[in-house]
């Protein structure tokens, strides 16, 4: 599975547990303040993800943040699910 599909699969994931995603622009010049992270906004949790970090971190910020919350639930792809245990 490459990084653009794992992110598409982290992507639908996120949705069913209704966890938004948003890809802003975090970057001062040069230099990123911050790859983003897990948020509240409004009472509802929010990946926030630089759109200008390349596939494999923003790969991994996705599956940083959506490891804090419960997947039993959910179908997971195996692929997945072996990279958020």
């Amino acid at each position: 599975m490459t990084n653009e599909e794992m992110i598409e699969t982290l992507e639908s994931l996120a949705a069913a547990l209704e966890i938004g995603i948003r890809y802003e622009n975090l970057s001062h010049g040069k230099i990123a303040a911050s790859k983003g992270g897990l948020c509240r906004i409004r009472g509802r949790p929010v990946i926030i993800v630089d759109k200008r970090a390349c596939l494999e971190e923003k790969k991994d910020l996705l599956l940083q943040s959506l490891r804090r919350f419960d997947l039993s639930g959910v179908y997971v792809v195996p692929a997945i699910r072996e990279l958020l245990e």
